[in-house]
């Protein structure tokens, strides 16, 4: 049944109010293949354009991996698989004609091949109207899972935007007028060991009873497949692996799959002893690696190492590559390591994207630092830059500011000249506080929002609309990627604005900055990842313009990405610290229409991993230097001033500020 086009075009689009994509660069002939393979293949084949889509980002995030296998040996875009109960993989080389490894490694081929499955199910199921979504709930479950099928439907109720791996810009309008699907809460009873998660045993073959040793470790995993494609296979009995949970990238919602009392088969040697954490995604994408998974998955190993007494340590959590006689490399090198301790030991930030904000707290011209502890105490501490180093070593700024899981951050709010404190409680209240400056301490913290930056949305302070007083931003890092401004009167921020309607993706790491110079600041966002382009939208004063491409390599993989104008010539600059051995710091300058250098070494070790590297003016020349946060035991802060067009030796200019689990810059 091959005989309907149900491809929805750009033009459609369009009319569906997505015309205001981002108008980046031409992307090349092999991302404008992805879209177009997506097209053919529904008019082929009769299957809605936007289910193949929404299916393909379900199982990869539209990656296809270079034709590697998942965990549960799927294959490509469409995650077709061969193993010993599901064999789409060669269903779809019969139906097709195509060989195997077009299949496996040729995403157009691969999504032809899923739709021609796709179309043999429909048929099995006597599927009579094709045009009707909500008719293709069967087909999709039996394609993947119930569980699959429901993630599926709920992003195409959702809408979706969303760049894929190649740079191109995907996606489809919400389709409102699907019915919600049941929750995985109205289908699974409550997991028998952690409260919040669901229970999905694992099959009996997958793992053992009981356990030979004491439980002294944690082990993290990333599923190299989707949340429902690995909860399946680890009912499979012919898989021979299992975890005791699972955490969906989305919205961090955790299954529990093996009781803790029992051995998963996880880690090899080392499952009688360890707990085993799945994350969903793929080691080589970060897009999978979102602020809900980091703080769900963080309370979870929070609340298992409290409960069987293991060490919230780099000893007692450990990533799947670190367990001996193991041959993975999960979690890879896109997670982020120092922020995930931070959220398990109590600390809050935003998925450790901080781009730079000024931190001048007196008014003198000289940026200073400050370390929200979070719980229990919750206290502030500033120290003062002398222009030569920071002093003060428990000056307490404030008693009781950003609890733990909050966002603090900083900026000067009312306009006086000296930067506040702000923090974002996320949660289910989602109110912004506000502690105004006096100089040498911070004022009783007062209600400036009621409803801004919800749980997973990432929020950022600037001067938006050039008034003199920094408003707050925050960037949704969902399928929309919307971006919502609400701007400061002086002693609250007015009513929440949409300002741009697709920027700063999940995995992606947006930052707030002035790179035109004309005194409003603007939004920037970094891929990184394997693409590392650099994106900037400009503020008008009350939006943000198109998003163009200003950097197509800079900040890659894991390295942080950080926004200053380190020549001092009133257009912010973006930095990377490569935090490895290495620990080189890479710089590329605005000229305000383009950052310009890519390999432009300003300093050749700095922010080495696990530390925490940011920017400002710390002695007051006009220049943003670099500061680095050891928030190790010794809890050292070095610096390394700017010359214009390098960064000096760093130097030591605190030797006790910012602990670990604290929230520092």
């Amino acid at each position: 049944m091959r005989s309907r086009l149900l491809a929805l075009g750009a033009a459609t689009l369009t009319t569906l109010g997505l015309a205001t994509w981002p108008a980046h660069a031409e992307p090349d002939t092999h991302a404008l293949d992805l879209d177009a393979a997506f097209a053919q293949a529904a008019q082929e084949y009769d299957v809605p354009r936007d289910l193949l889509v929404a299916v393909g980002h379900n199982e990869t995030r539209l990656d296809g991996h270079g034709g590697q296998p998942s965990q549960d040996n799927g294959f490509g875009v469409m995650h077709l698989v061969d193993n010993p109960t599901s064999a789409t993989l060669a269903q779809a080389a019969d139906l097709t004609g195509a060989s195997l490894d077009a299949l496996r490694s040729h995403s157009p081929t691969n999504i032809r091949g899923a739709a021609a499955v796709l179309d043999a199910l429909a048929d099995d199921a006597g599927l009579t109207d094709r045009a009707s979504l909500d008719q293709w709930y069967p087909v999709v479950a039996s394609y993947g899972s119930t569980l699959s099928a429901n993630d599926t439907f709920a992003l195409l109720r959702e809408g979706l935007a969303t760049r894929a791996p190649d740079g191109e810009i995907i996606g489809f309008p919400a389709h409102r007028s699907l019915p919600a699907r049941a929750t995985s809460d109205d289908l699974h009873a409550q997991g028998p060991d952690y409260p919040d998660s669901r229970w999905i045993p694992a099959h009996g073959a997958n793992y053992g009873a009981g356990r030979s040793a004491a439980i002294n470790q944690i082990v993290i995993h990333v599923t190299q497949g989707s949340y429902a494609g690995t909860i399946s296979w680890f009912q499979n009995p012919s898989s021979g692996v299992s975890a005791h949970y699972v955490v969906k990238s989305s919205n961090g919602e955790v299954t529990q799959m093996v009781r803790d009392g029992d051995t998963a088969y996880h880690a090899r040697s080392a499952n009688p002893r360890t707990l085993g954490i799945e994350h969903e995604g793929f080691v080589d994408n970060p897009a999978w690696f979102t602020e809900s998974m980091y703080r769900s998955s963080a309370a979870l190993t929070r609340w298992l190492a409290d409960r069987h007494g293991i060490p919230k340590t780099r000893q007692g959590i450990v990533g799947h590559n670190e367990v001996p006689g193991n041959d993975h490399t999960d979690p890879g090198p896109h997670w982020n390591w120092g922020h995930y301790l931070d959220l398990v030991n109590g600390g809050g930030s935003s998925g450790g994207v901080f781009t730079g904000s000024s931190t001048d707290f007196d008014g003198d011209g000289r940026d200073d630092i400050v370390t929200f502890t979070h719980g229990p105490l919750d206290d502030v501490y500033v120290a003062l830059s002398s222009g030569a180093g920071f002093t003060g070593t428990t000056v307490k700024w404030h008693d009781r500011f950003a609890l733990s899981g909050e966002t603090p951050l900083t900026g000067d709010f009312n306009g006086d000249g000296r930067d506040d404190i702000v923090t974002f409680t996320h949660g289910s209240l989602t109110d912004v506080y506000v502690a105004l400056s006096t100089g040498s301490s911070f004022g009783p913290g007062q209600k400036w929002h009621d409803f801004f930056a919800l749980n997973g949305e990432v929020p950022a302070v600037g001067d938006v609309n050039g008034d003199g007083r920094d408003d707050i931003i925050t960037f949704t890092r969902n399928n929309l990627a919307d971006v919502y401004v609400a701007l400061s009167t002086g002693t609250s921020f007015g009513a929440s604005q949409k300002w741009h309607d697709f920027f700063g993706i999940a995995g992606e790491y947006p930052g707030v900055a002035d790179v035109n110079g004309d005194g409003r600041d603007d939004i920037v966002v970094f891929t990184r990842g394997t693409l590392g382009d650099v994106y900037v939208a400009l503020s008008t004063g009350s939006g943000f313009g198109a998003s163009a491409k200003w950097h197509d390599w800079f900040s890659v993989g894991g390295e942080l990405p950080r926004i200053g104008d380190f020549n001092g010539d009133g257009k912010a600059d973006i930095a990377t610290f490569t935090v490895n051995a290495a620990a080189d710091v890479y710089v590329a300058l605005s000229n305000g229409s383009a950052f310009v250098g890519t390999e432009q070494k300003w300093n050749d070790f700095f922010g080495i991993a696990g530390e925490f590297p940011y920017t400002g003016d710390f002695n007051g020349d006009g220049r943003d230097d670099v500061v680095t946060f050891t928030h190790n035991n010794l809890a050292d802060v070095y610096t390394a001033l700017s010359t214009g067009t390098a960064f000096g030796g760093g130097a030591k200019w605190h030797d006790y500020f910012g602990l670990p689990g604290e929230t520092s810059f």
